[in-house]
């Protein structure tokens, strides 16, 4: 799949994950925006349209469960694929996230050709039903 120019949108409280994502995504050739606090995802998503955003649990300034919520309900932005990075692989976790919409599901430590697979693969994935 060609992915030059595709556009991904890292939300990480982490500033080592959300700059080790951006130069690996940049590598693969995609466009990369972070953010570091969750109120900030919205507001970069809806003007950049990314074709998939990383959204991590880790915030503490707003519930990312609630973000994904806000995004899949946005008109702007309810097409994106997202993908949530737990810290922590619990069940209870990862069906919230389910609940909350995610496309997939990435516990960290995550390993990152797995990551950008799965990314690449929503990001098909959105793009196919977009033609339908």
């Amino acid at each position: 799949m060609n992915v030059s120019k595709a556009r991904v949108l890292v939300a990480d409280p982490d500033a080592d994950i959300r700059e080790t994502l951006k130069i690996y995504f940049e590598h693969q050739g995609f466009e990369v925006q972070v953010v570091a606090q969750a109120g900030e995802i919205v507001k970069h998503a809806r003007p950049w349209q990314p074709n998939a955003i990383l959204v991590s649990t880790e915030f503490s300034d707003r519930d990312p469960y609630q973000i994904c919520r806000d995004l899949l309900d946005d008109t702007l932005t309810g097409h994106i694929p997202l993908v949530m990075l737990l810290h922590l692989n619990e069940r209870s976790m990862r069906l919230e996230a389910l609940e909350a919409g995610v496309n997939d599901i990435v516990p960290k430590p995550f390993d990152i050709e797995e990551l950008y697979l799965r990314v690449e693969a929503a990001i098909r994935l959105t793009t196919m039903r977009e033609m339908l």
